[in-house]
């Protein structure tokens, strides 16, 4: 996937059909809570990490945002779950409002410090883990880690740990424009550490996105502010460069059976970057590879979201919602049983 492209995505939602020009979009003021941390966390070695929970019920739900995203990718969700269980967002280190991690931004690393929020925050295993994109390897090395602690796992368009051999070519395009937004990504980080990012020049409007309709100016600048570190764009490509390792440890603990644990891969209708010359062997690849995700569990299987982006959580929350309400009642069937 490349670099930022999602993120920058995700956006698009908050803003809607395009404005008259004269129109100017009023504010949704209740997404302020996302320009200020929620409870910073103390993980241990000095790190916070920001989490955001609601809601009441077991199991607690824990919903874990793509590469380069926040918890706030998950704002139209958290609502719908918070219903009828517990459910906590975070924010990866060195992203929103957590802390940088020691680097490389693996899903190990991030595993790990997944390990170290759920117990100095006490959520209280079993958990049901929702890992989007690359997130979905964070959620699948935790279960292989933790299978005690873990209920359930709903995987919302999740990366392809065997894209090159699915789909080699495509794959070898795909990362010769992952190569080229790397470098963009590189050349950002260059010039936050520099501090051009803070004041009007060119890089800072090639680097920062322009203010976004549809949210207050405090959120707004509090999205953008990020942006502008050093902080940012290092975990991003960080996050980024550690595909190879993030595949051979996925692939690695898939030796790990995750037998009868409740598993429900949703797969997007269409994913936005892909050129439409590559979308019918792409999309056979994607397909291909969240079968062999959901075989991983005999209760595993595929749900195809109609409508969605690769970020379905904006596009279709209500889907997202579903599938964690049939994880629940399965956990709920295995308990009675």
């Amino acid at each position: 996937m490349r670099l930022l492209t999602v993120v920058l995505a995700s956006f698009a939602p908050l803003v809607g059909a395009a404005p008259a020009p004269a129109a100017k979009p009023a504010p949704d003021t209740a997404l302020d809570v996302y320009a200020e941390p929620a409870q910073r966390i103390d993980i241990g070695a000095g790190r916070h990490v920001n989490l955001r929970c609601s809601g009441s019920g077991a199991p607690t739900v824990i919903l874990d945002a793509g590469q380069g995203m926040t918890s706030m990718s998950w704002r139209k969700l958290q609502p719908l779950v918070a219903k009828t269980n517990r459910v906590c967002a975070y924010d990866r280190a060195g992203l929103g409002f957590s802390d940088p991690g020691p680097l490389p931004r693996t899903a190990q690393a991030a595993a790990a410090d997944l390990s170290a929020l759920v117990h100095a925050a006490e959520l209280a295993p079993p958990l049901v883990l929702v890992g989007h994109s690359m997130a979905s390897y964070v959620a699948r090395l935790y279960a292989a880690e933790h299978p005690g602690e873990v209920a359930g796992l709903v995987l919302v368009d999740p990366v392809s740990e065997t894209l090159a051999e699915d789909a080699p070519g495509y794959a070898a395009r795909e990362a010769e424009a992952s190569a080229k937004n790397t470098d963009y990504g590189k050349q950002c980080a260059e010039a936050a550490r520099k501090g051009d990012l803070d004041k009007p020049t060119p890089a800072a409007q090639a680097c920062v996105p322009p203010p976004i309709p549809g949210l207050s100016d405090k959120l707004s600048d509090s999205i953008l502010q990020r942006f502008r570190t050093t902080t940012y764009w290092d975990t991003a490509l960080s996050e980024r460069a550690a595909d190879a390792a993030n595949i051979a440890a996925v692939k690695a603990a898939q030796t790990r059976s995750l037998a009868k644990l409740p598993l429900i891969v949703l797969s997007a209708e269409n994913r936005e970057w892909i050129e439409p010359h590559d979308r019918k062997i792409a999309e056979a690849a994607y397909a291909k590879a969240h079968r062999r995700i959901a075989a991983l569990s005999t209760r595993g299987r595929v749900e195809a979201v109609a409508k969605s982006g690769h970020n379905i959580q904006e596009d279709r929350p209500e889907a997202v919602a579903k599938a964690i309400a049939e994880v629940m009642r399965e956990v709920s069937a295995t308990k009675a049983n």
